[in-house]
């Protein structure tokens, strides 16, 4: 019998988005008051009144009338940025702004309303509200998984694709200060060349914080220790991060002599 952490691993790693799908990617050419102008598309067959108009950093502003072929009139927080000229835009239909599609995926069988998408190419996190089939997610972000965007997922479900990490049999467990690393160090095997150390990297360099996810192991092992189970899993919730992605999750796991 043991007891068990589950830690977040990514799930799809290295996935790169076939939806929503963008209408238009293009560049603002002109500056006009709640207008986005581009002289180089044809707005009166590719936009619609309700369409949506991202930034960036996924930011956006809605069509609130198509006014030639280069004009959309536009209502929305974006509005100031894209009413200049030189402004990257995406502009993607109304029906897909909460879509995320990867093609060849196995969504059904492997993901779950609740577990988290980490987009790389935008550094945000957000969560997953169905599992609409096997390629195609409902996510709760606006613009969050747009095609061609990087991602992958993370999941704190019990029984969810995490690694397990045995904690009963651990005589103590360190995070490191300097690079958020976490240690745990077991009893001493048997035999030539037993292993009594398991460390794991994480996925996301903290900036300063860099212990927030060994507390939440350390807080989760208590638990599962506790529990008057003898045979458990438990999976650690979903740590945020002062780092670039603003989540963490671990990676890189080896067993080495203490």
């Amino acid at each position: 019998m043991a007891k068990y952490v589950g830690v977040q691993i990514p799930i799809y790693s290295g996935s790169t988005a076939t939806g929503a799908v963008i209408a238009v990617t293009g560049t603002t050419d002109g500056a006009v008051s709640g207008k986005l102008t581009d002289s180089s598309e044809t707005f009166t067959s590719t936009a619609n009144v309700g369409d949506y108009v991202f930034l960036a950093n996924r930011t956006f502003s809605i069509v609130t009338a198509v006014d030639s072929d280069t004009t959309l009139s536009i209502s929305g927080a974006a509005t100031a940025t894209l009413e200049g000229s030189g402004i990257a835009y995406k502009l993607v239909a109304a029906a897909n702004i909460y879509l995320g599609s990867l093609t060849g995926a196995s969504f059904l069988t492997d993901i779950k309303g609740g577990d988290m998408i980490v987009n790389t190419t935008t550094n945000q996190f957000f969560k997953i509200k169905d599992v609409v089939n096997d390629t195609t997610l409902t996510i709760e972000r606006a613009g969050g998984l747009l095609t061609g965007d990087d991602f992958f997922i993370l999941s704190d479900r019990e029984d969810g694709p995490n690694r397990k990490v045995r904690v009963d049999n651990a005589t103590m467990i360190r995070g490191n200060a300097s690079n958020g690393q976490v240690t745990v160090h077991y009893k001493r095997g048997t035999g030539t060349g037993s292993k009594q150390k398991l460390s794991f990297n994480l996925g996301d360099t903290p900036a300063s914080d860099f212990n927030a996810f060994a507390t939440k192991f350390k807080e989760t092992a208590e638990l599962v220790l506790e529990s008057r189970w003898t045979n458990i899993a438990m999976t650690m919730p979903y740590v945020q991060s002062d780092g670039t992605a603003g989540i963490q999750w671990a990676t890189t796991f080896l067993f080495a002599d203490a």
